[in-house]
């Protein structure tokens, strides 16, 4: 009987000791088969057009360390922004709301109880990190262990930095003192945590200076001017013709940085030494943007990171290179509602894959929080990204989008519209302060106020240079794209049609443009 205990005993400590093991070896595969948190690297620019990039087909520089994100990643060639200017489009990839939700229309500041991205994933374990520029109002960016901002736009020589600590300057050259500062925090985290951090970069920015190693990269080289410089317009709305954001008026913006063209210039050659000026310091901004993209993807392989890493690249909104003869953002326009998206995830992503999808800086947000295991706020307005991702677009993915500019300053009028794979209906409505063009380098004053719609045809007039809105073969259609616009703002909560005729009062006069940069004066 003692034997027969002593033998059972021994069976029971066996048999445990199996179970044990297999439950261990059950309990280490299963933890296996669970997705890593990622990694989260987030590069955000300013103004960088998308058509300088070289895969998007630009051929005014190589961006080797861009077009490897796309390479390994995916290209998407259809990404927008709610509205075309710096602090709301951040606002949007922020919080992934529109701004008429956060209070971030136009130059007004966002309202930081509106929670941010990071404010969700610190919650969730995150290391939280924002690094460059923020431009979202005086208090530091929401949801962020760590953040080193420049003050407003910041300067792209010897730059000044907030931080908890305080002010102070920083020697060097912006882009590259905000990689240096990222990579500094990225090797003091805790690498038993997963992180995110913002690389916000001020360039390409105006007024546009290069670093010193790129001042010279297009001496000698005339660069190719786009074939709707000379601005022909006379088939667009009159508020499209109105506006004096035009290469031909860039020395207002720039004369201090460059000088004045030479005299005795013919109105051409004039616009043409204006435009060489700023593509050749704009494409330099750009070329160190791709130098530093560069530095932080090479420290994710050093690190061993890459595949669990999430790296995206875009920019707060496109930019206009001479297309249209304008030069600047703002505008419900394809090189300037469009913005450059690039993304990169190993585990989820198929190298080289493209994306015709329609996406918006809203979506942002609640792409990481789901990517990151993060349930998604019912209030972010945006869709996660990651049906998308994975390739295909779902058939109920969204067939049109929702645009809002607020501002009327530079003659560009307030203006609203949606967007589908086709067409677009764009109203311009409220106060223009015009420019009649009667004398170069004279801001001539016209008050006035619109309202008037415009429909293009992105299939037959891809260059969108005419308006199609009065045309009687586009009736029906108008007529759908009335009742979409409609749609979309009762889903989006935006029944203010006075908006922007307000957004002026509330704000008070915009006689000072961004800092740095001298703005005209002008009487409203």
């Amino acid at each position: 009987m003692k034997f027969m205990n002593s033998r059972i005993l021994a069976l029971s400590f066996a048999l445990a000791a199996a179970v044990s093991a297999w439950c261990a070896e059950s309990t280490s595969a299963a933890v296996s088969k669970v997705p890593r948190r990622p990694n989260i690297v987030f590069f955000l620019t300013d103004d960088h057009a998308w058509q300088t990039i070289g895969v998007y087909g630009g051929r005014f520089l190589p961006t080797p360390n861009l077009d490897r994100i796309a390479r390994e990643g995916m290209r998407f060639d259809r990404a927008f922004c709610t509205e075309s200017i710096c602090g709301p489009s951040r606002a949007a990839i922020l919080t992934g709301k529109y701004g008429h939700v956060t209070g971030a229309m136009g130059w007004l500041p966002y309202d930081p109880r509106h929670r941010t991205f990071a404010d969700y994933l610190r919650v969730s374990g995150y290391q939280t990190a924002f690094v460059g520029k923020y431009h979202l109002g005086k208090e530091a960016p929401q949801g962020f262990d760590y953040y080193d901002i420049l003050p407003g736009q910041g300067v792209y020589e010897n730059p000044d930095f907030i931080s908890a600590s305080g002010r102070r300057t920083v020697p060097g050259y912006v882009s590259d003192v905000i990689t240096d500062l990222s990579l500094a925090w990225l090797e003091k985290r805790d690498p038993s945590r997963p992180f995110v951090i913002c690389i916000n970069d001020k360039a390409a920015h105006l007024p546009w200076i290069p670093a010193e190693r790129h001042r010279k990269m297009f001496e000698g080289r005339t660069v190719p001017e786009p074939p709707s410089i000379a601005g022909d317009l006379s088939k667009r709305a009159e508020a499209v013709q109105l506006s004096w954001l035009r290469v031909d008026q860039l020395s207002r913006w720039q004369a201090k940085y460059w000088g004045e063209p030479p005299t005795g210039l013919a109105p051409e050659q004039r616009r043409s030494w204006l435009y060489q000026k700023m593509m050749q310091t704009y494409l330099g901004c750009v070329a160190g943007i791709d130098d530093n993209v560069g530095r932080v993807l090479d420290w994710l392989d050093r690190q061993g990171l890459a595949e669990d890493t999430i790296v995206i690249y875009a920019s707060d909104q496109g930019f206009l290179l001479g297309e249209h003869g304008w030069f600047d953002k703002r505008w419900m326009i394809e090189e300037s509602h469009r913005l450059p998206l690039l993304v990169r995830y190993p585990r989820l992503i198929r190298p080289g894959a493209t994306q015709p999808a329609l996406v918006l800086n809203t979506d942002l947000a609640p792409t990481l929080l789901d990517l990151a295991g993060v349930p998604v706020p019912a209030d972010m307005q945006g869709h996660s990204l990651r049906p998308v991702l994975g390739g295909a677009a779902p058939k109920d993915w969204r067939h049109s989008i929702y645009y809002r500019y607020y501002a009327t300053e530079f003659a560009l009028p307030p203006h609203y519209g949606v967007r589908t794979d086709r067409y677009k209906l764009v109203h311009y409505h409220g106060p223009v302060i015009a420019d009649d063009g009667s004398a170069v380098g004279e801001l001539s004053k016209v008050d006035r106020q619109i309202d008037e719609w415009e429909l293009l045809d992105l299939e037959r007039d891809p260059h969108e240079t005419t308006n199609f809105y009065r045309d009687p073969a586009y009736r029906d259609t108008a007529a759908e794209l009335h009742r979409e616009l409609e749609k979309l703002r009762r889903e989006l909560g935006d029944n203010d049609t006075g908006a922007g005729l307000n957004y002026q009062g509330r704000l008070g006069p915009m006689t000072t443009g961004p800092e740095n940069v001298p703005e005209p004066k002008v009487t409203r």
